[in-house]
């Protein structure tokens, strides 16, 4: 089995290359730094390094037809890539926007869009996308990235639809906060305190073994880690008014809870 994943140089994208290279899958690692992905990955022999910008769609094509080339079919794709930028609505900045949703949203569409075609032919596939929990909470000081994870849910559930009659699975995977150099980013910006608000972080590995354990064999629509979040997310996301009534009390936990042992990384979490 063949398994793309995007952002394989650091974060989540590297424990899921990590994870799924022990277990003996053969992965084509993508990153946007190739001097990153090449150093922690190329003496791998089950690991093939490729240079990509996912904003980027004639790449996403020009990478899918060379691996088709050399008789590389892609039955699994994980989209695992992702920025955030904090920001109150009316402080945004525009090149966060435009960093955010390209990254985010149309990294996303291009990379499945770029790999279906193949899926469909071949009547068979699995592609995961990697939202988060923020897919069901609309949190406000991180409003962009929000948006950019309530689009990859929309975008996965309707891809899901026009796929399903050929075979091929799509699933939207929404982790909680994750120690990650992404989460050490936001520790310590109030704009990000709801980041923190929850029980504890997941680690990378946590993240990697659902996505590599149920999340493959059972291919579902969605999946959240951990679930009460997911439930209590899918509650919040029908009654909207409810949630914002609870964003004060969140964030003032999210703030004590910066400093808490529960959200605190080991070193190897955000490399």
């Amino acid at each position: 089995m063949h398994i793309l994943i995007t952002g394989a140089a650091n974060g989540i994208g590297a424990a899921v290359t990590a994870m799924a290279a022990g277990k003996g899958y053969r992965i084509i690692a993508t990153d946007l730094d190739m001097d990153a992905l090449q150093r922690r990955w190329q003496a791998l022999p089950n690991i093939r390094c490729q240079a990509l910008d996912v904003r980027d769609a004639q790449g996403w094509t020009d990478l899918v037809a060379g691996l088709e080339h050399v008789g590389i079919e892609i039955d699994v794709l994980i989209n695992a890539a992702g920025v955030l930028r904090s920001g109150q609505t009316g402080e945004l900045k525009q090149a966060d926007i435009d960093l955010t949703m390209d990254v985010n949203v149309k990294g996303v569409i291009f990379g499945v869009n770029a790999v279906a075609a193949g899926m469909k032919r071949r009547r068979r596939g699995h592609i995961i996308n990697i939202g988060s929990i923020a897919s069901l909470y609309a949190t406000p000081g991180t409003t962009t990235y929000a948006a950019s994870k309530f689009a990859v849910r929309g975008f996965s559930i309707a891809a899901a639809g026009d796929l399903r009659p050929f075979g091929v699975a799509v699933t939207l995977f929404g982790p909680g906060p994750v120690k990650t150099a992404m989460l050490e980013q936001q520790r310590g910006d109030a704009d990000a305190a709801l980041t923190f608000s929850g029980a504890r972080a997941l680690s990378a590995d946590e993240v990697a073994a659902a996505i590599l354990g149920p999340v493959l064999r059972k291919r579902p629509l969605e999946y959240f880690l951990p679930a009460r979040e997911g439930l209590l997310g899918k509650l919040c996301n029908a009654f909207p008014g409810f949630f914002l009534s609870q964003v004060d009390k969140a964030r003032a936990r999210g703030l004590r809870n910066f400093t808490a042992d529960a959200y605190r990384p080991r070193d190897e979490d955000c490399q």
